[in-house]
Order: structure tokens, then C-alpha cells, then sequence
């Protein structure tokens, strides 16, 4: 019965190991450098011309024209003429990728510690052993707990 129920336990173990949140925030964050030109274009557009300027069923013309330095491609020409000079339109594109790909990292190490994908996930910090364990048992013991640092190799001034 015991062992029926680690196997179903093993099975059910949902959460994303940290090699699955990695891949998924690099797809997240090539996908975010691909669609803020076009957001920040939207949002320029919105302010300049009083509509959300996406490029509707011309979503190629658009990857097109920013592909040869130019923005407003795939959009209706009133729109287009809207828009501010390309240079200008690329920092805005810069700044907003700089915040879109900082907010991306952001949510990646909240998603991290929320799923426990982490490294550390599950072990105690130095102060929480110490709390638990009592420091005079850890120091005694330091040989076993860490031997990369407290070995007698170690002590002799043997260093790796």
C-alpha cells in the first residue's frame, strides 16, 4: 500500500522543475522583445492619434518595416503618419524594452521562489540550523556537514 502510494505521489508531483521555469522565461522573454516595438507603436499611437495603432491582419508588413528601420508599416496611413519620427519611436522602443525584460526577470525569480524550482528550495538557512540545532552540535559537526570546507585536509592548509 506504501508503496503504491509513492508511486501515485511521484506521478502527481506538479510543480515545474527549474530547467521548465528557465525555458519558459526565455520563450516569455523572446516573445516580449518581439511584441514591445509594435506595443510601444500601439501606445504611440494611441497618444498621437486617438486609436491603439496595431497593425491588423498586417502583423508581416509590420515585422517588415521594423526590420528596415521604420515604424507605422501595416497601419492605416492616417495612423501612420501620426507617429513620431522612427528615431524617436526607437528609444521609446529601447526604454520600453528595458522595462518589459526587467519586469519579465522580476516575475521569473517570483515564480522561482513561489515553486520552490530554486536550488535552495527546502534547506535551512545558516541561522535557522543554528535555531533548530543548537550552534555548539553544528560546529562539532562541521566536518560532516560541510567537508569542502571543514575537512582535515582542509585544516593542514591543503586547498583544492
Amino acid at each position: 500500500m506504501s508503496m503504491e502510494r509513492a508511486r501515485r505521489d511521484r506521478f502527481s508531483n506538479t510543480t515545474p522543475s527549474a530547467g521548465e521555469l528557465a525555458i519558459a522565461f526565455v520563450l516569455a522573454g523572446v516573445f516580449v522583445f518581439l511584441i514591445t516595438p509594435l506595443v510601444v507603436q500601439g501606445l504611440v499611437g494611441w497618444v498621437t492619434a486617438g486609436q491603439f495603432a496595431w497593425p491588423n491582419e498586417h502583423l508581416l508588413d509590420a515585422y517588415g518595416g521594423l526590420l528596415q528601420g521604420r515604424f507605422g508599416a501595416g497601419l492605416a496611413r492616417d495612423v501612420a503618419d501620426g507617429l513620431p519620427a522612427d528615431a524617436v519611436m526607437w528609444v521609446l522602443t529601447v526604454v520600453g524594452e528595458v522595462l518589459a525584460l526587467g519586469a519579465t526577470v522580476v516575475v521569473a525569480l517570483w515564480m522561482r521562489d513561489m515553486t520552490g524550482a530554486g536550488s535552495r528550495h527546502g534547506l535551512a538557512t545558516g541561522t535557522q540550523a543554528a535555531e533548530a540545532l543548537g550552534l555548539a552540535p553544528l560546529r562539532a559537526r562541521a566536518n560532516q556537514i560541510r567537508p569542502d570546507l571543514y575537512s582535515r585536509s582542509n585544516r593542514r592548509g591543503f586547498r583544492r
